[in-house]
């Protein structure tokens, strides 16, 4: 069931900060968002996966990607 595996993520300090730099760099604010959401933390120490269709938006920022274009 997908529900199980969607997780509600409260944003903080450090997610805005780093939605900040990645906007800075160029990405666009949901991008820099999942990849805060997706990269390692304490909630999720392996970190988590980003589902979208344009996966090259994503190449080189940390993150583990399931395309869903396949």
């Amino acid at each position: 069931m997908l529900l199980d595996v969607l997780r509600i993520v409260d944003d903080d300090y450090a997610m805005a900060v780093t939605v900040a730099e990645l906007c800075r760099d160029g990405l666009g604010f949901g991008v820099a968002a999942a990849v805060h959401t997706a990269r390692p933390n304490p909630m999720l120490p392996d970190g988590g996966l980003v589902t979208t269709v344009a996966p090259e938006l994503y190449a080189g920022l940390g993150v583990g990607i399931m395309d869903l274009n396949r």
